[in-house]
């Protein structure tokens, strides 16, 4: 049983910006990849809001789940799920205040649903280069 002692929130913090920056960033480059090509604004958010577009942008979202996870459990360096699952933890919320209208219902339900795993998957990588680590220099 995890207590409240064992929460790192910096790890949190450092673990929720690593997963939004990245989200960004990676949609980002990804739009600006699209208009490099000649497309305009409108046919780029055409494209990026069809089902291929919001299937890969989930893929991209939740991956950065995983990276914050892991980067909350690794500075954590302790209960790293509990750390990934709170990283996607503040993913829920932001998603909730920042949630577009119009998406479609299957694109949310996913995202909510693969959020809470994304982030425990992290952590528990960075549990398990921790504990390599610690085996390997033993």
């Amino acid at each position: 049983m995890f207590k409240l002692s064992d929460i790192k929130f910096k790890a949190v913090i450092v673990g929720a910006v690593a997963d939004n920056a990245g989200t960004l960033l990676l949609m980002t480059f990804l739009a600006a990849a699209l208009v490099s090509t000649g497309l305009s604004e409108d046919e780029v958010m055409s494209r990026m809001k069809s089902t291929s577009g919001l299937l890969l942008g989930l893929i991209l979202g939740l991956s950065c789940t995983v990276m914050g996870g892991f980067f909350a459990g690794k500075i954590a360096g302790r209960a790293g799920v509990l750390h990934g699952a709170l990283v996607a933890f503040v993913g829920v919320i932001l998603s909730l205040v920042f949630r577009e209208a119009g998406t479609p219902l299957w694109f949310d339900i996913a995202g909510f649903a693969g959020l809470l795993p994304a982030g425990m998957a992290g952590g528990y990588l960075a549990e398990k280069h921790r504990v390599g680590k610690q085996n390997s220099s033993q």
